[in-house]
């Protein structure tokens, strides 16, 4: 009997965390060095989830108290649906990006400015560093992003649209 209320209480732990706790997320972007990953962290350093591509292939790792317990290959998955509606679903707050940039056009580079300026406008970022390098001898981009999402409220949107779009 103390094991089904030691299991309930874990169970109502992780439900109220859930909640209450955001998960962080780190999106960084390399040209140069032909690098691209997400890391995921939730009640660090409880669980870190780890996105990389490796000959164009999408890996996943999975840790648990910095010890890594899972690390495979991520397939695409059946459903149709694009990553910004999962962006959307998940309504990040805090969003924080920084943009690197040059071209060894500076037209091109002048283009790329007034691109991410404007798009800043219509995305909800709450701040944007934007450095274009006019005077680069190569062409380059260093971005990256941060932003905190409520695991709850963004599976109870998934939820609330899987059943919408099964019924229809």
């Amino acid at each position: 009997m103390n094991l089904f209320f030691l299991i309930l209480l874990i169970v109502l732990l992780l439900t109220v965390l859930l909640f209450t706790a955001t998960l962080s997320i780190i999106f960084k972007f390399d040209s140069e060095k032909a690098n691209m990953n997400i890391t995921l962290f939730w009640l660090r350093p409880f669980l870190k989830a780890l996105v990389t591509i490796e000959n164009s292939q999408p890996i996943l790792t999975v840790y648990i108290l910095n010890k890594r317990v899972y690390s495979r290959a991520v397939k695409a998955g059946k459903r149709k649906s694009s990553g910004m509606d999962i962006v959307k679903l998940a309504n990040p707050k805090d969003v924080q990006v920084n943009a690197y940039y040059g071209f060894q056009d500076p037209f091109n580079t002048g283009v790329a400015c007034g691109v991410i300026s404007i798009a800043s406008q219509f995305i909800n970022i709450d701040s944007i560093q934007n450095v274009p390098d006019f005077m680069a001898g190569d062409d380059y981009i260093y971005f990256d992003a941060t932003a905190k999402v409520n695991v709850g409220s963004a599976l109870m949107s998934l939820y609330k649209t899987h059943n919408t779009s099964s019924e229809k």
